[in-house]
C-alpha cells in the first residue's frame, strides 16, 4: 500500500509541524503502509529519514517549488496547469505525456491514497491569504489527478474572507474522509459539507509522538555538572514556551491576531509571579527555531524575556538552547513540573506526557485540543483576557496542578490508543475509497456526490 502525505514540512524550524510529520509517518507505517511519499513545497526531491523507535524509516519527497529558478516541471504553476489538463483531457496519450513531464503527477498516479494535514491549523486564512492559497493549489492538483483527497486530523477555520470559506468548502466536499481534531472544527467542517458526509473526530496525531532523550541538555546559563549527559534538577522546573510570532505581533508586527493580552509585558510578569510561588527554576523553552531577526524566532524571544527580568531573578531562569528535534524537545518538556505554552504543539508535548499545562491562546484551536483531554478551562485566551487577569489565571491553575495530573495521564494514554486504532482501520479504508476515486477520474466522470 502506497500512502502520500501532504502538509508536513521536513525542513521547518517549527517543531510542531515536524511533530505532525513524524507522527503521521509512524501511524501510517504501523497501520500497514508499505511505502510513504511526501508531497511538499521543498527545495529538491530527496529521501529523508524518520526515526521510529529504534528503526529508521526513509520517506521519499516529491517537491514543488515557487522560485523562478526552479525546474519548470517542479514549479507549482506548471503542476497546477498540468493537473488541470490531466482532469479535463481524459485521453491516455495526453495523460502519459503529462505524467512523463511532471514528476508530481507521476508519483500521484502510484499512490493508493493521499492525505493532507495542512500543518495542523492552516486549513484557515488566519495566517494570511498567501499560505491558504498555496495549500489550496497543492490540494487542488491532487484532486484533479486522484479525484479525492483525505483530510487528516486538523483544525478547520476560522475563515475571515468569504472566498477562503468557499474554497475550503470546495475541497472538503471532494474529501471522502474528513477528520477534525476538535469539536468546533468538526462543526465548521460539517457545516461546509452539509449532509454529504460525516466529519469524524480524533485526537491530534502528535499525541502519538514518542519523546526521545537528547544526549546533553544545553541551557543558558549552563546547568551544573556539565559532564553529565542528562541532569534531573533537584526541583523539577516550570516550563514556559515563548512564542516568537506572538512576541513580535505576528507576521505584520501589528498585533496580527488581535490580542487583548500584551504578550511582551505578560511574559516577564508571569515569570516573576511563578518564581514567587515555586522554589525551583523557570525554563524558557523554544518550539520554533528561526534566525534572530525573524518574527518566528522563539529562541530570540526567550533571550529578550530573560534580559527584561531583574538581575536577582535571572539565576533562576534558564533558556533551553539546544536546537533539538521534535522528539528531543518533547523529552525536555517532559522534565517539567508544570508547563505554560503558546505554541500549540509545545502544549501537546506536555499534555501528552501528563504534565499540567496552560495554553496561552492566539486562536480557537487551543481550546478544542485542550477540550479533547478534558482541560478546556486551562486555556488563557489572549484575544479575550487582559494581561493582569492572564497572570492571575495561570497562578490559579498552578496551585491546582495536582488536581489534573492523573486525569491528563489517563486522557493521553487514551488518545494514543485511539489514534492507533483509527489509523489501523482508516488506512486500508482510505486506500479502497481512493482507488474508486481514481477509477472515476480515469473514466472522465465526476467523483461521488461532491462534484
Amino acid at each position: 500500500m502506497k500512502v502520500g502525505l501532504m502538509g508536513t514540512p521536513v525542513s521547518s524550524g517549527n517543531r510542531g509541524v515536524m511533530a505532525l510529520g513524524t507522527s503521521l509517518v509512524s501511524l501510517c507505517a504501523e497501520a500497514g503502509a508499505g511505502e510513504i511519499v511526501m508531497f511538499l513545497g521543498h527545495q529538491a526531491p530527496e529521501e529523508v529519514a524518520f526515526r521510529m523507535g529504534s528503526e529508521i524509516r526513509r520517506v521519499k519527497i516529491v517537491n514543488y517549488r515557487l522560485s523562478p529558478r526552479a525546474k519548470p516541471c517542479e514549479h507549482l504553476s506548471w503542476i497546477v496547469l498540468a493537473s488541470g489538463l490531466y482532469r479535463m483531457l481524459p485521453l491516455r496519450q495526453v495523460r502519459r505525456w503529462l505524467s512523463r513531464h511532471t514528476p508530481w503527477i507521476a508519483a500521484l498516479e502510484e499512490m493508493d491514497v493521499v492525505g493532507d494535514i495542512r500543518g495542523g491549523d492552516s486549513f484557515s486564512d488566519i495566517y494570511g491569504p498567501r499560505r491558504f492559497l498555496l495549500g489550496f493549489l497543492a490540494a487542488w492538483s491532487v484532486i484533479m489527478v486522484k479525484g479525492a483527497l483525505v483530510q487528516f486530523p486538523q483544525t478547520y477555520g476560522p475563515y475571515h474572507r468569504w472566498w477562503a470559506r468557499q474554497l475550503a468548502g470546495w475541497l472538503l466536499r471532494r474529501s471522502p474522509i474528513i477528520i477534525a481534531r476538535d469539536r468546533e472544527s468538526q462543526r465548521v467542517a460539517q457545516e461546509l459539507v452539509a449532509r454529504r458526509r460525516t466529519v469524524m473526530l480524533s485526537p491530534d496525531v502528535a499525541f502519538a509522538l514518542p519523546p526521545r532523550r537528547p544526549g546533553r541538555l544545553l541551557t543558558e546559563p549552563p546547568l551544573p555538572h556539565e559532564d553529565e549527559s542528562w541532569v534531573w534538577p533537584e526541583l523539577r522546573p516550570i516550563g514556559l514556551n515563548v512564542n516568537g510570532l506572538m512576541y513580535n505581533g505576528g507576521y505584520n508586527r501589528a498585533n496580527m491576531f488581535g490580542l487583548r493580552l500584551d504578550y511582551r509585558a505578560y511574559l516577564p510578569r508571569l515569570v516573576e509571579a511563578l518564581l514567587k510561588e515555586h522554589r525551583g527554576e523557570v525554563w524558557l523553552i523554544p518550539h520554533t527555531y528561526a534566525p534572530p531577526d525573524s518574527v518566528e524566532s522563539d529562541p530570540e524571544a526567550c533571550r529578550r524575556v530573560r534580559e527584561t527580568l531583574p538581575q536577582a531573578l535571572r539565576a533562576r531562569v534558564r533558556i533551553v538552547t539546544g536546537e533539538y528535534d521534535c522528539q528531543e524537545i518533547k523529552a525536555v518538556i517532559g522534565l517539567c513540573e508544570f508547563f505554560v505554552g503558546s505554541r500549540m504543539h509545545a502544549c501537546i508535548a506536555a499534555l501528552s506526557q501528563g504534565i499540567p499545562t496552560v495554553g496561552v491562546a492566539y486562536s480557537r484551536k487551543f481550546e478544542g485540543v485542550f477540550d479533547s483531554v478534558g482541560v478546556r478551562d486551562w486555556v488563557v485566551d489572549g484575544r479575550a483576557m487582559d494581561t493582569d487577569r492572564a497572570v492571575e489565571r495561570v497562578l490559579e491553575l498552578f496551585r491546582r496542578r495536582g488536581e489534573v495530573r492523573e486525569l491528563l495521564q489517563v486522557a493521553a494514554d487514551q488518545a494514543r490508543a485511539e489514534l492507533g486504532r483509527l489509523f489501523r482501520e482508516l488506512v486500508p479504508a482510505m486506500a479502497g475509497r481512493d482507488r474508486v476515486a481514481e477509477g472515476a477520474v480515469a473514466a472522465g466522470t465526476p467523483h461521488g456526490p461532491a462534484s
